[in-house]
């Protein structure tokens, strides 16, 4: 993979728990939708490196990564990046990319593990895709259901678009999913399981159940492409 240096343009605060970080894209460079790279920041006078997966579409003309806030020295780091830092890049990676053409398409999120899927949704919406598209997220709550407002347009503008929302601490007046992602939940919203292509991003915790999910629904392997986002045990 090659390597790149980069400085930071914005840092936008997603929710109380998730920060955005906006970098210059360097000349040539070119990923898939959904794909990673290991982004290394300074850290009590060194440099740690995790692996983060792009926000950002290839259509946009930035890069951008999302992060879980955690207790780590490498999230203090996220939290008190400023624009003009550099960052140091090497990618892109990963294999959960799609670029569209299929006819129906059904993506789940588990908190943060939208990430790399907000990268695909926003590709597919710039380039038009005509496909049957729909996101079943599973989220803490609306405060920190990180895109929330970006999602929401797409569902109004595109037609091919649905939006399954899931709260484990639903605000009052909910009449939609409480919790995570279950049988129940994607047998009542994907009738047509047979037809479709999956694509699942979240912490270990929540792809693993929506793994058990799929056997129980005799989905197969070969529909499915998983992203686990590591680090955020105990996040939703």
């Amino acid at each position: 993979m090659k390597e790149y240096s980069v400085k930071v343009t914005e840092v936008i605060q997603r929710t109380p728990t998730a920060v955005s970080i906006h970098m210059d894209r360097p000349d040539g460079f070119e990923y898939d939708p959904g794909q990673w790279a290991q982004f290394s920041l300074e850290v009590n006078d060194g440099l740690e490196t995790r692996p983060l997966s792009f926000s950002s579409s290839p259509t946009e003309g930035f890069i951008e990564f999302t992060k879980g806030i955690t207790r780590s020295a490498f999230s203090r780091a996220v939290q008190e990046c400023e624009p003009g830092d550099t960052i140091h890049l090497k990618g892109p990676a990963g294999v959960l990319t799609y670029k569209g053409g299929d006819p129906k398409v059904t993506f789940m999120a588990g908190g943060i593990g939208i990430t790399p899927l907000r990268s695909i949704l926003k590709y597919l919406t710039d380039t038009g895709d005509a496909g049957l598209k729909t996101l079943l997220y599973a989220s803490r709550n609306p405060e920190e259901t990180a895109f929330l407002d970006e999602i929401k347009q797409w569902k109004s503008t595109d037609p091919n678009f649905t939006v399954v929302q899931a709260y484990e601490q639903p605000p009052e007046g909910w009449s939609g999913p409480v919790g995570f992602i279950t049988n129940e939940m994607i047998a009542d919203n994907i009738p047509d399981m047979g037809e479709q292509r999956f694509f699942v991003s979240g912490p270990p915790a929540m792809v693993g159940c929506v793994m058990d999910c799929f056997i129980d629904l005799k989905i197969p392997k070969e529909r499915v492409q998983l992203e686990e986002l590591t680090g955020y045990e105990g996040m939703v």
